[in-house]
C-alpha cells in the first residue's frame, strides 16, 4: 500500500469588508447653530478578530458642515463613507440624531449709574437690550424707590419668536 498524492483547487471568493462607523451621537445644539467638526465627527475602521484599525477615505455628511440648523427637535445627520481602497472596503453609511434646542437670546444690560435714594427707578435703569424682538419684565418695576444701598435688578425676556429661542432672566446690581 502505498499513498499518492493529490491536489485539488478551489477557487476561493474574498469578499469585500464593510467599514465599521463609529460616530457618537453628538451633544445637542441651540437653534442656528453651524454644524461643523463637533457633529460631524464620525470615524470609519475595521475589525478582524480583535485587531481594528483606520480605514483611509472621504466623509460625506449631509446636512454638510457648514449648514445652519434651524428645526427645532431631532435632526438626522447621515455620513457616508467612500474608503480610498475600494478594492477591498464597501461603501458604508450610517445615521445619528441631533437634537436642536431653542437657543438663549442674548441680553445686553450694563450696571446702571447710582442713583440718590427716593429717585424712581426708570429707563435709565430698565434698558436691558436682546439680540431677538420680544418683552422685558422687570422686577422691581418702573417707578419703584428702592432703599439705599446695593439693590439687584432683575428683568425676565420673553422673546416674540418662541418656537426658536428660550425665555431668559438675567440680573444687574444697582446702589
Amino acid at each position: 500500500d502505498y499513498a499518492t498524492p493529490a491536489t485539488k483547487k478551489v477557487n476561493l471568493t474574498v469578499k469585500k469588508a464593510t467599514p465599521i462607523i463609529n460616530w457618537p451621537t453628538p451633544a445637542p445644539v441651540p437653534y442656528n447653530t453651524v454644524l461643523g467638526a463637533a457633529q460631524l465627527d464620525a470615524v470609519a475602521t475595521w475589525t478582524v478578530g480583535v485587531t481594528n484599525g483606520p480605514v483611509a477615505g472621504t466623509y460625506t455628511y449631509v446636512p454638510a458642515a457648514g449648514t445652519v440648523v434651524v428645526a427645532i427637535g431631532q435632526t438626522p445627520l447621515k455620513v457616508t463613507f467612500t474608503p480610498t481602497d475600494n478594492v477591498d472596503y464597501l461603501v458604508a453609511t450610517a445615521t445619528v440624531q441631533l437634537t436642536v434646542t431653542q437657543a438663549p437670546p442674548v441680553i445686553t444690560w450694563p450696571a446702571p449709574a447710582p442713583i440718590n435714594y427716593g429717585t424712581p427707578l426708570g429707563a435709565a435703569q430698565l434698558d436691558a437690550t436682546a439680540s431677538v424682538a420680544g418683552t422685558f419684565v422687570y422686577t422691581p418695576s418702573a417707578g419703584t424707590v428702592l432703599n439705599a444701598g446695593s439693590q439687584t435688578l432683575s428683568v425676565t425676556f420673553t422673546p416674540t419668536d418662541a418656537v426658536h429661542y428660550a425665555t431668559v432672566t438675567t440680573t444687574v446690581q444697582l446702589t
